[in-house]
């Protein structure tokens, strides 16, 4: 006879999975004036125009950012070049888009340094919350049911 004993295992993964995809559903890329934010699942990156040299595709397909003083480009998950994109070429776009944004006039910024800080996701990362919290809860029970 299967009873919530049993069933209460599927929660947990279920949560951890809303987290892992609403991480990936909130990737993107943001033109402001003066900046450009990448956010990443885990890292989202505020560059300043002055910081970008340039955007391109690399031979995946995912669109990279250079900086002036970093010879590490900045990947943006949002576009990773998936079989989608290589139909529809949207890293190509972003890219164009990026290119023209940099090219355009703009207010003088002062040489600001790129910054880098933890993505927060309210959803990704209250389902993260539940899934420990019920996993913790389910085998606090079990053990003190002592029933197996």
């Amino acid at each position: 006879m299967n009873s919530f004993r049993m069933g209460w295992q599927g929660i947990p993964v279920y949560l951890a999975l809303a987290a892992i995809l609403g991480r990936i559903a909130t990737c993107k890329v943001v033109l402001y004036e003066a900046t450009l934010v990448v956010i990443n699942p885990l890292r989202t990156h505020t560059i300043p125009r002055s910081a970008l040299t340039r955007a391109d595709v690399d031979d995946h397909g995912t669109l990279e950012l250079h900086l002036h003083r970093d010879d590490k480009p900045i990947p943006a998950f949002a576009f990773g070049g998936s079989l989608v994109d290589r139909i529809k070429g949207t890293s190509e776009k972003a890219a164009h888009t990026i290119t023209a944004w940099l090219n355009t006039p703009h207010a003088s910024t002062a040489d600001l340094p790129a910054q880098t800080h933890w993505t927060r996701s309210l959803y990704a990362d209250a389902a993260l919350a539940l899934c420990a919290v019920t996993s913790v809860a389910g085998v606090l029970w079990m053990a003190l049911s002592g029933r197996s």
